[in-house]
Order: structure tokens, then C-alpha cells, then sequence
């Protein structure tokens, strides 16, 4: 699978941060056995950070996507009661 699988594993039960607004976290991200997992903790502050990719194109990111779920991973964005696996 390459690079992207051998950072994965590496990481894999090691990983958990938050992506900041402002000073205000968004969104927790955890990496757990096989699945990555986002936490929406500020919805507005998580629509303002896709906004941001959109207004980037940013093509690289599709792509992590892509490789992560090609080595077996599930990637869930979860807020509250409602939870979507991508």
C-alpha cells in the first residue's frame, strides 16, 4: 500500500488532536485499531474548515482519503447522536 499504510499503522492507537479555530477546537480526530475517527465538537467552526479546503481545491486530500480506505481503515465523522462513515 506504501507510504501512506506504514504512517497509518505507525500512528495507529497513538494519535489523538484536535484541529483549532481561532483559539476553539473543531473537530477531535483518533486513530484506533482500524478506523480514523472525526469528532465534530464546533460545527460552525468544522463548516468553516471545509469551506477553507473547498476554497483551497486542495486535490491531496482526496487522495489520503482514497489510500486510507484502500488499507483497510474506516474513516467515521461523528457529531452527538449522529454518526456517518465516509
Amino acid at each position: 500500500m506504501g507510504m501512506m499504510t506504514n504512517i497509518l499503522e505507525m500512528m495507529q492507537g497513538k494519535v489523538h488532536f484536535y484541529l483549532f479555530v481561532g483559539g476553539s477546537p473543531a473537530i477531535e480526530i483518533k486513530i484506533h485499531n482500524k478506523e480514523i475517527i472525526a469528532e465534530i465538537k464546533n460545527p460552525l467552526l468544522a463548516l468553516e474548515l471545509g469551506i477553507h479546503q473547498l476554497a483551497t481545491n486542495r486535490k491531496s486530500d482526496s487522495y489520503i482519503l482514497k489510500q486510507a480506505k484502500k488499507a483497510g481503515y474506516k474513516v467515521r465523522v461523528k457529531y452527538k447522536m449522529l454518526e456517518i462513515e465516509l
